[in-house]
């Protein structure tokens, strides 16, 4: 702060002759102590101010000002609109539940799925890991009269068991079987439980035995056929009777569910599938191939063949027929199947405005086998999805979990997993986002109001550019909550349309194939709903991400009022200009190395096999990630020759010239803007200089000291002016502008101990020379002195301006002003 060792005793004026005076005392003794009021009131004629160093300091603390008005508001906005949408999608639970459930469905092997068998046997374990999760599952229950309570010696502690034919009947256990002697023994001891209702009454115990001639096509009665029917589903649902299948069931707990997270229904598969269309080009050819009789070594080439060879797809068109597949009916085809001698298998159901093909995998294992014979998945199938339902309790959030595998043109299956939570906001989480949702309104509204109100009152004080930015972003606060707002409260809770999806198979009349085509359509209907919603969380928060990204931005622009915490922007508003033209050579060279790799290299290593996949490669080798990319090793020759050619062209070009030219341009910008800090004279740190405001406004308050841009606009004018008097050439030459102190007095209309208190502040701030004083003479006889020793003065003297008398200081006590750091602020 101090400026030790300037200015020197200043000589009195004698013998009436008139001599180039030199300061009287300087603002700053050797001793390095500030000058106190009373000292400057002692000489305040005589007492001159640096204008440019003041006009510094006016500039940054009328950002600062500025600042600590706006701030608060808008850190309170911001901070209200955060909470409510954290509220509204919390990503810390969201995180663990995603977490957990990519662990329990072993999602991490999707990646490893790359063929059909593949994918049949990740949807079978996804189903399994999916009974895990249903605490309405056989792995949890057990029909009473086959439920057993016992005590297990070895691990000396209650054990239960579950022998029941039905469930094995239906893939569920491996035995026992069901026979002609079955009884049902168990232990009674652990009745009761939840009580719930019937949503139908229960069937009559009958056999259906016209309807189990139809289905095995065979004249036999349940009764006559029982060792067979009572082993298959079929006699569940046809011959309770014979089979001692009859309802009411009861269940007893085999173990307690003890999962946060529920699943509410068994896991539904489903397909989007291609139109078929006539084969061009060579498939056409391929079609009309001919055969040859002798090839009889080469079985079908030797002869006719009834049947199509190949079947090409329309990839642009979706299949919309009634079935996925239609087989022609073979022999003993029950007639209720068979329809125009067809088959068809998987009915088309509706998922949000597209047709899909969809099987639920009540008997998971009967399912997925059935569809793998008949070829469910074949080459019209588009997409696979899995999809099931996920309750998380406590935190009541609801995630859709669909895990999905795209084919592509050659065959290749890309898997990939679709996780959407969406959380019921109830009580107190409910009025709490409301409530965050409506401050964040009502503080924007006030923030926009006091900007646009500024804005047509003072024009000229601000940057245009930026303080629309300002109002825009706090107009985005209060437009975009509000209709968050307003959508929400529109939303339907998630647990209702989940009590929906569950009511579909409850409210069913029956588990026959009609009924239950008829509850996977309602399934659906809940399930499209579901995905809106879900859909509408995920606009929701994309449209968050770029709200929060607007006021990011805005955030950097509101830090730009210190020099020293403005150093981001300054550094890449001053290496712009050589970026632009550094990422436009960037960019072609990338690209074409990129197009080089795709075309050359694409066909033998799979990192390039597209020109997406080969520009994220190169970024991948930009970081320094790989050189040598996997499958290098299977080429020979010249693809090698080309694989390294090209690898070292991008490593010499790309990652050690470009990318270091880039870190030049970025390191030259930000000395320049630390050597522009470095000679600022009045500007300390941010932390320092906004803990100052505190005095300043406590000082401004007290004398009454005029608004910051009333003096900004003063002391610009003032320097405008003396560049306009002096001319461009003497200006750079002059050492400092000065303007008197009782210029200030008088146009601001001030008294000399308020000026004085003014400009010991100031000074206190400045690692120069802020305030001198000299003598002043009458006007003719300082004419007359300057004109004779104008050649002189022109070395030795200080700034005329046209509100000064006359200037003199020691020039080599004053350093020149440094260049003004231009400090935006809003």
């Amino acid at each position: 702060m101090g400026g030790q060792g300037r200015g020197k005793p200043r000589p009195t004026n004698r013998g009436g002759s008139l001599k180039v005076p030199e300061p009287k005392k300087t603002a700053k003794a050797s001793s390095g102590q500030i000058l106190s009021p009373e000292e400057v009131r002692s000489d305040f004629d005589g007492c001159h101010v640096r204008a440019d160093v003041m006009l510094e300091r006016m500039r940054l603390e009328d950002g600062l000002m500025d600042f600590i008005q706006t701030m608060p508001l808008f850190l309170l906005c911001l901070l209200c609109f955060l909470v409510a949408i954290s509220i509204l999608s919390p990503a810390e639970e969201t995180s663990a539940i995603h977490q957990h459930l990519e662990a329990h469905f072993q999602l991490e092997d999707v990646a490893a799925v790359k063929d059909v068998a593949g994918i049949y046997d990740f949807v079978k374990t996804f189903e399994i890991k999916n009974l895990d999760m249903r605490p309405t599952s056989t792995r949890y229950w057990c029909e009473h009269r086959y439920f057993q309570y016992l005590w297990d010696d070895h691990y000396a502690i209650p054990r239960t068991a579950c022998s029941s034919p039905r469930y094995t009947s239906l893939g569920l256990q491996s035995a026992p079987a069901w026979s002609n002697d079955s009884t049902t023994s168990g232990h009674r001891r652990l009745g009761g439980g939840a009580s719930s209702e019937a949503t139908h009454q229960s069937p009559p115990c009958e056999d259906n035995d016209t309807a189990y001639q139809l289905e095995e096509d065979k004249n036999v009665t349940c009764h006559e056929d029982a060792s067979h029917a009572c082993q298959i589903d079929l006699g569940i649902l046809l011959c309770p009777r014979t089979c001692g299948y009859c309802a009411p069931f009861e269940y007893e707990k085999m173990k307690r569910f003890g999962k946060p997270q529920v699943s509410l229904l068994p896991s539904v598969v489903y397909q989007s599938r291609l139109r078929e269309t006539e084969c061009h080009g060579y498939a056409a050819l391929t079609q009309e191939q001919n055969y040859n009789p002798l090839l009889s070594l080469l079985p079908a080439m030797d002869g006719k063949k009834r049947g199509q060879i190949l079947t090409c797809v329309d990839r642009s068109q979706k299949q919309s027929s009634e079935y996925a597949l239609y087989m022609d009916c073979p022999e003993h085809t029950p007639s209720h199947r068979c329809v125009d001698g067809k088959v068809g298998i998987g009915l088309k159901q509706n998922f949000h405005g597209e047709p899909v093909y969809a099987e639920m995998l009540i008997e998971s294992d009967k399912a997925l086998t059935s569809m793998q014979k008949a070829g469910w998945i074949d080459i019209q199938t588009d997409t696979v999805s899995v999809s099931t339902m996920v309750y998380t309790e406590g935190v009541e959030m609801f995630t859709s979990l669909t895990v999905e595998f795209t084919f592509d043109y050659a065959g290749n299956v890309e898997g990939a997993v679709h996780m959407v939570t969406y959380r019921d906001l109830i009580r107190t989480a409910a009025s709490n986002f409301a409530g965050c949702l409506a401050t964040t309104c009502v503080g924007a509204f006030i923030a926009l109001v006091s900007l646009v109100t500024y804005l047509c009152c003072h024009p000229d004080q601000y940057n245009l550019g930026l303080m629309l930015y300002a109002i825009i972003s706090r107009l985005v606060l209060l437009i975009y909550p509000l209709i968050l707002l307003i959508s929400w409260s529109h939303q339907a809770p998630m647990s209702h349309e989940y009590d929906l999806l569950v009511g579909t198979f409850l409210a069913n009349e029956g588990m026959d194939q009609e009924h239950v085509q008829h509850s996977l359509a309602e399934y659906f209907k809940v399930k499209g709903v579901i995905y809106e919603e879900a859909a509408w969380l995920e606009r929701h928060r994309i449209a968050s991400y770029v709200v929060l990204y607007v006021q990011f931005l805005q955030m950097v622009l509101a830090f730009n009022v210190h020099p020293r915490v403005a150093m981001l922007t300054s550094t890449v508003q001053r290496a712009l200009h050589n970026m632009m033209h550094f990422f436009f050579i960037f960019a072609i060279l990338f690209l074409m190395l990129a197009f080089m790799a795709n075309f050359l290299l694409g066909g033998r290593i799979h990192l390039f096999g597209t020109f997406g996949s080969a520009c994220s490669a190169q970024i991948r080798m930009l970081f320094g990630e790989f050189i040598y990319a996997e499958g290098v090793e299977m080429l020979s020759g010249t693809s090698l020759a080309m694989y390294w050619l090209y690898a070292i062209s991008f490593m010499l070009i790309v990652f050690f010239t470009l990318l270091n030219f880039f870190l030049a341009i970025i390191v030259d910008a930000f000395v320049e803007v630390k050597e522009a800090c470095g000679q600022l004279q009045c500007t300390k740190s941010f932390f320092s200089d906004l803990c100052s405001m505190t005095l300043s406004l406590h000082l401004q308050r007290k004398h009454r000291l005029p608004p910051r841009k009333k003096v900004i606009k003063y002391l610009t004018d003032s320097l405008e002016t003396y560049n306009l008097q002096k001319g461009e050439e003497k200006a750079q030459n002059a050492k400092c502008p000065l303007v008197p102190a009782r210029d200030f007095a008088r146009d601001f209309g001030l008294t000399e101990e308020a000026v004085s208190h003014w400009l010991c502040r100031v000074e206190s701030f400045s690692s120069m020379q802020v305030i001198h004083f000299q003598e002043f003479f009458s006007q003719e006889t300082e004419t007359k002195e300057i004109e004779e020793k104008e050649p002189e003065m022109e070395e030795s003297t200080g700034v005329f301006n046209e509100k000064f008398d006359a200037v003199s200081i020691n020039p080599d006590e004053i350093v020149a002003p440094a260049e003004p750091v231009k400090v935006t602020h809003i």
